[in-house]
């Protein structure tokens, strides 16, 4: 989920647990513990594109990870405000509460969280709510800054807290009812077309819970569709795109290849170009791909020989082309289409 959320949703529930005691600085630091799991971001940034693809969203994301951190951090917060007298176990409940929070609202997320690191390396993912969806963010927006300059003996700052969480947890609820009955449409219209998948990923698209996009996989080939809660029918029209998997049989039991269908899901496919062989991530496709113009694909990555020697190939990865006249018209393209037009 975007730093935002993760932000606001800290700070409410660090009001929540000691508010009343400390203050603004109980909305500060849950604000600021909000975002520890997301340091996998800056260490990534100076590994190896193939070491960084399965750090992003790995072991800080973990239920380990919080629960050595959680008393370490309960026990450093109490010494350091030890005039408050807040004992270390409820500083302890407020870093556990908090960045379990950041755990389950990434898990809703397409990218998924890889929970029980080092344990086993799955990814856990829901996929029913986009990585930055305004509405649920909205009432943490509204009520956070208010409390902030309430005093703390003020009632207010409970119940404005408490609500503005029960808005954004019941919004969460709602995207899962709504992937449920947005599944059914999409299996029921691969069932009309005669396309025989042997499994779906569903997920909604940026900014929004309406319109969604699906990938249905057949032997060979991936088909993409969308649909809008908004369509005025249920036919949805699909896009094949061929596998080409075969192109890896030579690197099958390279770490990268074993890496890059892990971190995948197996939701990819493979392009050969005059500068080697390429991988996309097809859970997300190309940018703005409901539309008919060509775009790069949102996650890709290039084969390229090891220079440290460790692997026969290693992964280079391919960041998308930004064309901002382009891109700006592309959004009121989504809008168009999340309204179903």
């Amino acid at each position: 989920m975007d730093s935002l959320s993760h932000i606001l949703l800290g700070g409410a529930i660090g009001n929540a647990v000691l508010g009343r005691r400390i203050g603004n600085k109980a909305i500060l630091w849950g604000a600021a513990i909000s975002l520890v799991p997301d340091i996998d971001v800056p260490i990534g940034a100076m590994m190896s594109d193939l070491n960084a693809l399965t750090f992003h969203r790995g072991i800080t994301h973990s239920l380990l990870f919080i629960a050595l951190l959680t008393p370490l951090l309960g026990w450093a917060l109490s010494r350091l405000y030890r005039r408050d007298g807040v004992s270390w176990v409820r500083w302890s409940l407020l870093c556990g509460l908090v960045l379990l929070s950041h755990l389950v609202i990434d898990a809703f997320t397409s990218y998924g969280i890889q929970l029980f690191l080092p344990f086993d390396n799955t990814a856990f993912t829901i996929a029913s709510i986009s990585v930055i969806d305004p509405l649920f963010t909205l009432p943490l927006l509204i009520a956070v800054p208010i409390i902030f300059f309430l005093r703390r003996e003020r009632p207010a700052r409970q119940w404005l807290g408490y609500g503005a969480m029960a808005l954004s947890a019941a919004y969460l609820g709602f995207t899962l009812i709504n992937k449920i009955h947005v599944q059914s449409v999409f299996e029921e219209q691969l069932h009309v077309q005669g396309i025989q998948a042997d499994r779906l990923f569903v997920k909604p698209t940026l900014f929004n819970n309406i319109l969604w996009r699906g990938i249905a996989e057949t032997d060979d080939r991936f088909w993409v569709g969308f649909h809008s809660r908004l369509d005025s029918t249920s036919d949805i029209e699909f896009k094949s795109f061929r596998k080409n998997h075969h192109l890896l049989r030579p690197f099958r039991n390279e770490e990268a290849v074993r890496r890059l269908d892990r971190v995948s899901n197996g939701y990819f496919k493979v392009e050969r170009r005059s500068d080697g062989l390429y991988v996309h991530d097809m859970r997300y496709g190309q940018a703005f791909e409901f539309m008919e113009t060509e775009r790069d694909f949102v996650f890709s990555y290039r084969l390229v020989p090891d220079p440290s020697g460790r692997y026969q190939i290693t992964i280079e990865t391919i960041a998308p082309e930004v064309e901002r006249e382009r891109d700006r018209d592309s959004l009121q393209e989504l809008w168009e289409r999340i309204l179903g037009r």
